[in-house]
């Protein structure tokens, strides 16, 4: 199977979406056009999703379980026929974002056919820096050209 591993903040917002959003009118954290954008990646390619974003302690396989924001990430994906397959372990807040990718992999490794990881940050990312697509959190988060 292909995995998408996938961040949230700075791949699907941005700061140019928070300066431009609107509370009031119940404009969330997620960009929408960002969502469709990773749509329209995982249709063409037959992807799976797994979380990697820090929020991922909100989110549960169980949607029961989820906190708000977890949700909220659900609600989002779900406008576009999108759900979260997992989520990488989280050690703490201090762990390698790589090393909990890697232990995923490697949980999985009769499954996975491929995999690419969407992200804001350059992380040391070592072995993996081939398969990860870095967005710019400034501008627009991901973008058609990723």
């Amino acid at each position: 199977m292909k995995i998408i591993f996938l961040d949230i903040d700075g791949v699907l917002n941005s700061e140019t979406y928070e300066a431009s959003r609107n509370e009031e009118c119940g404009d969330g954290y997620i960009d929408l056009s960002r969502v469709k954008l990773l749509a329209d990646i995982v249709n063409t390619t037959g992807a799976k999703i797994v979380l990697t974003s820090s929020l991922r302690i909100e989110w549960e396989k169980d949607s029961e379980r989820c906190d708000r924001d977890g949700k909220y990430i659900n609600q989002c994906l779900d406008r576009y026929g999108l759900s979260i397959m997992d989520k990488t372990p989280f050690t703490s807040f201090f762990a390698e974002r790589r090393k909990e990718i890697l232990s995923w992999i490697s949980n999985h490794r009769s499954e996975v056919e491929s995999f690419v990881i969407l992200d804001d940050m350059n992380y040391g990312w070592g072995e993996l820096s081939g398969r990860v697509v870095i967005t710019d959190p400034l501008s627009y988060g991901l973008e058609e050209e990723h």
